[in-house]
């Protein structure tokens, strides 16, 4: 799902130039577009909403946030390790 991601560059030097609200704003568009596209996201989106509902302030959020993404990350290296045993044993 991350290859979807969209990083805009800003060259804006002051924090007087950036604008967290219109940041924000366009993040959410780009996430609605992103679940108009690919619904069967739409459960996972409400589940990690809820979380971050809880969480409370900014700090517990970020912290929420690491933790889902190690634990995709674990996930992710464990199916790894299956492939590359998989692939270790096909004759050459």
């Amino acid at each position: 799902m991350a290859y979807h991601l969209q990083l805009n560059k800003h060259h804006r030097r002051t924090a007087e130039a950036w604008d967290p609200e219109q940041d924000l704003a366009a993040a959410l568009e780009q996430r609605a577009r992103f679940l108009d596209k690919h619904p069967q996201y739409r459960s996972f989106q409400h589940e990690i909403d809820g979380m971050l509902d809880k969480a409370g302030n900014a700090e517990n959020r970020i912290a929420v946030l690491a933790l889902l993404i190690e634990a995709k990350l674990i996930e992710l290296h464990s199916r790894f390790k299956q492939l590359n045993r998989i692939l270790l044993s096909v004759p050459a």
